[in-house]
């Protein structure tokens, strides 16, 4: 059994289907077993995705705190994939027009949103600013999801003092969407899969925080042999179709140790 947690992004089900297979093709081919997948198999919070995940005998995790509470279970790391572009969460905002390095914030598009800040007039903050500006608005996914706690902890970081009125949209594509759609100044939240896409369109990534990338794993309870075999199939470079299906480059060994260490930077107080 393989489990695919894909986390804040909306996939079209045939790119959903067709990876979780090749996934589960390749795990198959290492160890002479059928093997049944079922993608995005629990939407609710992470310890629950870590519980619904024990029926499985292999996961490909994104979300990184998930990987991390896995593998903190016992939860072996197969592999990890490499990045396209070096992952971690971004703060993006809209450029202000004529005003090179100054972000656009309020402004009646934030009607739209339905917050108390919409009767702000439009305004061009310096970057430098944007953290204390009682026109900033966090746009990002899903309440208590993974990307809604980071842009809390980064805004805190930089701000020294609280956070501003924050709108949830239930995936991270929706939030540059919504942002390129309707011109709404708000400060948005989103993977550097999709800021990289928003910056060569014009527009600004205030703050990046880096953050493990991809894995896959292997339940406790899985022989290491297995885990080996799984392993050698993924790094021996036959991982053609996955990587593609993925827009990846390829796949390595990795550590559990990166991924520790992103969750005791989430949790800290600092």
């Amino acid at each position: 059994m393989l489990g695919v947690q894909n986390g804040r992004v909306q996939e079209d089900a045939v790119s959903v289907f067709n990876t979780a297979q090749l996934l589960a093709n390749m795990i198959g081919t290492a160890t002479g077993r059928k093997v049944i997948w079922e993608a995005n198999y629990a939407k609710a919070d992470t310890a629950k995705q870590a519980q619904a995940g024990a029926r499985f005998d292999f996961v490909f995790s994104k979300p990184p705190n998930l990987t991390a509470t896995l593998l903190s279970q016992g939860w072996k790391l197969v592999a990890a994939a490499k990045p396209p572009v070096e992952f971690g969460t971004d703060l993006i905002a809209q450029s202000c027009p004529g005003k090179p390095g100054q972000v656009l914030l309020g402004g009646p598009t934030l009607v739209i949103l339905g917050t108390s800040e919409a009767s702000t007039h439009a305004s061009c903050v310096p970057v430098a600013d944007v953290w204390k500006s009682p026109a900033a608005v966090l746009l990002t996914a899903s309440k208590g999801s993974l990307v809604d706690k980071m842009a809390q902890k980064m805004w805190l970081q930089r701000s020294g003092g609280k956070v501003p009125p924050i709108v949830y949209t239930q995936y991270q594509n929706a939030v540059t969407d919504l942002m390129a759609s309707t011109h709404v100044a708000v400060i948005g939240t989103v993977t550097p899969l999709f800021s990289r896409q928003w910056q060569a369109h014009g527009g600004i990534i205030l703050a990046h925080q880096a953050m493990p990338f991809w894995a896959l794993l292997a339940a406790p309870d899985v022989p290491a042999e297995t885990v080996d075999k799984v392993r050698s199939t993924f790094l021996d470079g036959s991982s053609h179709a996955v990587d593609k299906a993925l827009h990846i480059p390829g796949w390595e060994a990795g550590s559990p140790k990166p991924y520790a260490e992103f969750i005791q930077w989430l949790k800290s107080k600092e």
